[in-house]
Parts: C-alpha cells; sequence; structure tokens
C-alpha cells in the first residue's frame, strides 16, 4: 500500500510539475531567445497547473463531503421512519400518537417518502378500527331510519391524528381506508382525493369542505354525515347510504351513485350535473335549487322530494317516480323520457318549466289540495 500510495504521488508530482507545465509551454518558449524568461514562463504555467489541481482536489473533496451528507442523511430519515413504525404498534397511547407526529415531520422532511407514509398510516387506521360485523353482501347498513341511529363514537387521539395527517398529505398520495369504522371523524376540510374508503362506517362523520374527487366510496355507510361544500366530484358511491345526510352546497358533479339511499338528504343548492343515479332513491330529500342538469335519473324514486327551482335540463327521467315530487319553478324544458303520467302525480307551479310538448299540462290543471293529483301551486 504504501509503495503504491509513493509511486501515484510521485507520477502525480512529475504530471503537473514537469510534463503537463512543459507541453502547454513549449508553443509559446520557442518564441522566446532569452533563457530565463523560456524558465519564468515555464514557471507561470506551472503556478497555474497547480492552481487548478488545487482548485479540482477542493472540488473533488466538495462532492465526496456531500456524498458522504446525503447517505448520513438518508440512514437518519430510515432510522426515523423505522422508530415512528415501531410507535404506531406501541401499547402506549402516548407512544402511539408520538409515531404518527414522527411520520408527520418525517412527510415535510422527505417528500419522496409521502407515499409510503400513507399507506403506513391508512394501515394503521384500518387496524385500529375495523368493521367488525359487515351486513351480508358486503353492506355495512341496516334498517335504522337516521333519527333512530344511536350517537356515533369518536375517534381515539391516535386514530384522530392519523386522519388529520393523511389528509393533509396533498394529492400526491392515495389513502387506503376500506372497511374502517370512521364513524363520527372529524374530518372537515381535510383531501383524501382518489382514495379508497369502500365499504366503510363513516356514520356521523364530519365531512364539510372535504375533498373527495374520485374518492370510492361503494357500499358505505354515510347516514347522517355532513357533507356541507363537500368536493365529491367523479367519486364512486354505488349502493352508499347517505339517509339524513346533509350536503347543502356539495358538489357530486359526474359522480356514480347508483342503487344509493338519500332519503331525508339535506341537500339544497347541491350539484348532481351529469351524476348517475340510476335506481338511487330519494324520498323525501330536500334538492332545492339543486343542478341536475344531464343527470341520469332512470328509475330513480321521489317520492316526495323537493325540488323547488331545481335545475333538470338534459337529465334523463325515464321511469323515475315523481310521486308527490315538488317542482315548482323547476326547469325540465330540455329533460328527456318525461311522461304526462310522471307529472300528473307531481306538484308543480305556475313558474314550473316544461317541456315544449308537456307545457299544456300545466294550463290544464287547476289549483287543488290533494296530493298526487297533479297539484298546480300559484
Amino acid at each position: 500500500m504504501l509503495i503504491t500510495v509513493l509511486t501515484v504521488s510521485v507520477a502525480l508530482g512529475f504530471l503537473l510539475l514537469q510534463w503537463i507545465p512543459h507541453q502547454l509551454a513549449d508553443p509559446e518558449a520557442k518564441q522566446l531567445n532569452k533563457p530565463a524568461e523560456r524558465l519564468t514562463h515555464l514557471n507561470t504555467v506551472r503556478g497555474m497547473v497547480l492552481q487548478t489541481a488545487a482548485g479540482l482536489a477542493v472540488l473533488g473533496g466538495l462532492v465526496y463531503t456531500g456524498r458522504g451528507y446525503i447517505l448520513s442523511r438518508q440512514s437518519q430519515v430510515t432510522d426515523r421512519y423505522a422508530g415512528a413504525v415501531s410507535q404506531l404498534s406501541s401499547d402506549n397511547l402516548d407512544a402511539r400518537l408520538g409515531g404518527v407526529f414522527a411520520l408527520q415531520r418525517l412527510a415535510r422532511d422527505s417528500r419522496h417518502d409521502i407515499a409510503s407514509i400513507a399507506q403506513v398510516l391508512s394501515s394503521f387506521v384500518v387496524r385500529r378500527c375495523p368493521v367488525t360485523e359487515p351486513a351480508p353482501g358486503g353492506q355495512v347498513w341496516d334498517s335504522e331510519r337516521p333519527s333512530q341511529t344511536s350517537q356515533p363514537p369518536r375517534s381515539e387521539p391516535d386514530v384522530h391524528a392519523a386522519l388529520t395527517v393523511l389528509g393533509s398529505l396533498g394529492r400526491r398520495t392515495r389513502v387506503e381506508l376500506s372497511e374502517s369504522d370512521l364513524r363520527g371523524a372529524e374530518l372537515d376540510g381535510l383531501s383524501f382525493e382518489g382514495g379508497e374508503v369502500s365499504r366503510s362506517l363513516l356514520r356521523g362523520a364530519d365531512l364539510r369542505r372535504s375533498v373527495l374527487r374520485e374518492a370510492e366510496l361503494d357500499d358505505t355507510d354515510l347516514r347522517g354525515a355532513r357533507l356541507e361544500h363537500a368536493d365529491l366530484t367523479a367519486a364512486r358511491l354505488r349502493r352508499a347510504d347517505l339517509r339524513g345526510a346533509e350536503m347543502k352546497g356539495a358538489a357530486f358533479d359526474d359522480c356514480l351513485l347508483s342503487s344509493a339511499r338519500l332519503e331525508d338528504t339535506w341537500a339544497s343548492s347541491v350539484s348532481f350535473r351529469g351524476a348517475d343515479l340510476f335506481s338511487a332513491r330519494l324520498d323525501g330529500a330536500r334538492l332545492d335549487g339543486a343542478d341536475l342538469r344531464n343527470a341520469t335519473l332512470i328509475n330513480v324514486s321521489l317520492g316526495r322530494a323537493d325540488l323547488t327551482g331545481a335545475d333538470l335540463s338534459g337529465a334523463d327521467l325515464y321511469g323515475a317516480d315523481l310521486s308527490g315530487t315538488i317542482l315548482v319553478a323547476a326547469d325540465l324544458r330540455l329533460a328527456r323520457s318525461l311522461t304526462p303520467e310522471q307529472l300528473l302525480s307531481a306538484v308543480l307551479g305556475q313558474r314550473t318549466r316544461l317541456p315544449a310538448g308537456l307545457a299544456h299540462l300545466r294550463d290544464d290543471l287547476g289549483t287543488t289540495n290533494g296530493a298526487g293529483n297533479g297539484i298546480v301551486i300559484t
């Protein structure tokens, strides 16, 4: 080893002090007549070569130091990650909380670890809050009406903290909370965009202003949940139970709600534009001012629903049950598959806008008080 080091040192010294300076200086030195001038020129070139070599050596040292720092930091991140994950399996609540907040801090410090952190926290929530007894067929709801359901339990502090962290990680994560019991969870303003929350219990959960765009919520129990001004654009809620939910100002544009249950929901000014509500049940729902343009309402049940001022332009109402449905000031001019029989069972108004071929029904009917007889309210 010593001989090798000495050999390399001598070779480098020869290159830096003799060969390289001579190669660089010879073209100009030949034009100088005096030996002293040639020697001065050679020494000048030799100094420039040594300075360049010294600069390269310093640069190499910086690169080596930076690489060492990166490796050290990666090692620290790995140790922090492992420590936080081990805390999540502790029997002590404070330790679990510490693990959740450690992962939150790690997500801020190491952005490329966010996806794996989301998976760990999702698994933690599902493990801590599993749905223990789902109903047959994968549906989690029962036959109780919303008013009969008991007060939903609140999430444990560690679960609440994990959900808060998951909801603040941003769009680059995919939350997977399928088959988890999140009754009464406080998720106000959090983002679970593109998340997987199918077959979960979210009864009585606070989802106001939350972002659930393109989320998977099939067979999810959302009875009594608060969804005011939530964004569920393009979400999938097939067979979801939203009975008694408060959805004022929420966005369900292009949402898939086939066979969903929305009886007695408060959905004033909600947007179902382009939504698929095939065979959904909205009996008794408050949908005044709702945007149902181009929605699929085939075989939907709207008995006693309030659609005052709703816009149903382009909506497909084939086979829809409009018994006692309030359509005062509603816009049905471009509605599709609408029949006289459907309108005769609804509650119309003088400001109800009907398709050109059915406008005479409103004028022909007198003002009555009997439900289901084509009431026209002036």
